[in-house]
C-alpha cells in the first residue's frame, strides 16, 4: 500500500512539473514571436552601413533601367524625373542614390546639373530641385516621364506646352499634396525639395497617365563578363571649371565606382555616403553656346562617340537617338548593344570637345 501510495504521489508530483516547463517554456515562445522594443528597432535602421535584407520572390523581375530583380507592382508607376541642382551651394544633394539613372549634363556657367529618373523605387526627399532646359526634357521623354522642376528657361517653357511634356512643375503646384516643400537650412534657390511618389499622386490630379511604357537596358547575367575592355580604374571628366570636375575612382572589391565632385568625396545628405555608380557612360554631344546668359544648346538627337565603364573596364563605341521620343541606343565598337552590369548607371552628356582620362 504504502509502495502504491509512494508511486502515485510521485506521478502527480511529475505530473506538476511538467505542466510548470509547459507554461514556462510556452511564454518564452510566445515573447520570442512578439516584436522587439521600438528603440532596438530604431538603433539597427540608423546603423551606419547597414541594409535592409534583401527579399527576392519567385515572381520578381528585373526592372529595366537597373537589371536588379523586383516586385513587379514597382514597375506599374510611371517614371518621375526630377531636375536636380549641382551648383556647390547644392552639395550635398540628397536622394540620388534612389534613381535608377542619374544624366549629368553642363547648364550655363559652366557648372553641370542633373536629372534623376526614379522608376523602380523612390525618394521621399530629393534636391534641390531646380529649373527645366529642353536638353532635359528631351532625356525625360525618352522614358515617358513625369517632369518635375522649378521654372525654366523661356525655350523650355516653350517646349513643354510643345511637346506635350507631363509637366510637374513646382510653379503650378506648390505645396499640393505634399509633392514640394524648401527648408529653412538653405537659402533659396538651393533649397527646394520633392517627393517622387507624392509627384505621382499629385500628377493624377492633373490629369496625367498613371502607366506607360518604359524602355530599358540590356543586362549581363550573374558571372557573366565583357571582353576586350581595357583597365579604368580611374575616370576624370574635364568640364570647365575646377569646381565641375568630376572624377570616378573604381573598387574592385565592390565593383563600383565612386564619385568625386569639385575635389571632393560626393556625398548623399540623406545617407551621409558617397555616391557611387555601378556603370558609367560618357556620351559626347555637339554642345553650343545660344544666349547671353551662357544657356546652352545640347544635340541630343542623333549620333555619336561613347564610352562605357563596368567592372572596372572601359570599352568604346556609339550612340543614337532617332527621333524626339525615340529611346538612345548606346552599341559597341562591332555595333551591338551594350550590356551593363545591373545597379545603377550614371551617364555623362560632356561636349565632344572635352578631355576624359581613364
Amino acid at each position: 500500500m504504502n509502495s502504491l501510495l509512494k508511486s502515485v504521489c510521485l506521478s502527480a508530483l511529475m505530473v506538476v512539473l511538467f505542466l510548470s516547463l509547459s507554461i514556462y517554456g510556452t511564454g518564452c515562445s510566445i515573447k520570442d514571436k512578439g516584436p522587439l522594443p521600438s528603440a532596438i528597432q530604431q538603433k539597427e535602421v540608423e546603423k551606419p552601413g547597414k541594409e535592409k535584407d534583401s527579399v527576392v520572390s519567385d515572381n520578381y523581375v528585373p526592372a529595366p533601367l537597373t537589371g536588379i530583380m523586383t516586385d513587379p507592382a514597382n514597375l506599374e508607376k510611371r517614371p518621375v524625373a526630377v531636375m536636380v541642382e549641382n551648383a556647390p551651394a547644392a552639395r550635398p544633394q540628397s536622394g540620388l542614390p534612389k534613381a535608377d539613372i542619374v544624366y549629368e549634363v553642363l547648364a550655363e556657367g559652366g557648372i553641370t546639373r542633373f536629372l534623376a529618373i526614379y522608376h523602380s523605387q523612390d525618394s521621399n526627399n530629393v534636391g534641390p530641385v531646380r529649373s527645366a532646359r529642353p536638353y532635359y526634357i528631351e532625356r525625360a521623354l525618352e522614358y515617358n516621364a513625369l517632369y518635375a522642376h522649378c521654372g525654366g528657361s523661356e525655350d523650355a517653357k516653350k517646349f513643354v506646352k510643345t511637346a506635350r511634356v507631363a509637366d510637374m512643375d513646382e510653379f503650378g503646384i506648390g505645396r499640393r499634396g505634399g509633392a514640394y516643400w524648401r527648408i529653412k537650412s538653405r537659402k533659396a534657390p538651393h533649397n527646394l525639395y520633392g517627393d517622387t511618389d507624392k509627384i505621382r499622386q499629385v500628377s493624377l490630379d492633373k490629369g496625367y497617365q498613371a502607366h506607360v511604357r518604359v524602355p530599358g537596358f540590356s543586362f549581363l547575367s550573374p558571372g557573366e563578363k565583357l571582353h576586350n575592355g581595357l583597365p579604368a580604374p580611374e575616370i576624370v571628366i574635364n568640364f570647365p571649371r575646377r569646381y565641375s570636375l568630376v572624377k570616378y575612382t573604381y573598387d574592385p572589391k565592390k565593383n563600383l565606382y565612386f564619385r568625386y565632385n569639385g575635389g571632393k568625396a560626393h556625398i548623399d545628405n540623406v545617407t551621409g555616403r558617397q555616391l557611387t555608380a555601378r556603370n558609367i557612360i560618357i556620351q559626347y554631344t555637339n554642345t553650343k553656346v545660344i544666349d547671353a546668359e551662357g544657356r546652352l544648346d545640347v544635340q541630343m538627337i542623333g549620333s555619336g562617340k561613347a564610352l562605357f565603364f563596368t567592372d572596372g573596364q572601359v570599352y568604346r563605341g556609339r550612340w543614337e537617338k532617332g527621333a524626339l521620343r525615340a529611346w538612345t541606343v548606346y552599341r559597341d565598337e562591332q555595333g551591338k548593344e551594350i550590356r551593363l552590369r545591373p545597379g545603377q548607371t550614371w551617364i555623362e552628356v560632356v561636349p565632344s570637345n572635352t578631355r576624359v582620362d581613364y
